[in-house]
């Protein structure tokens, strides 16, 4: 952990995914702007790298949640993605997804708790 966690303070994640690796940032709001918690990358295998920009952009938030699930659990949190896509999915019908998306989708999504920007994706 690069700061401490404060209980009070709201927490978002920033996540994104390249051709070759997802990664994300945890980061509590405080006066005055952001200050970083956590680090979060990792390369994505040759069965990954093969998945739709879509779906990277997906696992790449999937895989931040879990990562940081310690200090998201139980806590109101945003996701922040400049998928615009993957923002808009979450708003939408899941019949058309892959069983994959399906599930990684269940995992990540729950009803936001209050009105959010169009590129953030509501945790509680």
């Amino acid at each position: 952990m690069l700061a401490y966690p404060k209980h009070y303070t709201p927490l978002s994640l920033v996540t994104d995914a390249s051709e070759t690796a997802i990664g994300a940032v945890l980061q509590q709001h405080v006066e005055g702007g952001t200050e970083p918690l956590g680090f979060f990358s990792r390369k994505l295998n040759a069965a990954e790298c093969k998945y739709s920009t879509y779906d990277r952009e997906l696992l790449a938030m999937y895989s931040a949640i879990r990562f940081f699930r310690y200090f998201v659990e139980c806590r109101d949190f945003l996701v922040f993605t400049d998928h615009k896509p993957l923002a808009y999915a979450f708003k939408q019908n899941h019949e058309k997804n892959s069983p994959r998306q399906m599930d990684l989708m269940h995992v990540t999504s729950h009803p936001p708790t209050r009105d959010l920007p169009e590129a953030a994706i509501g945790q509680s």
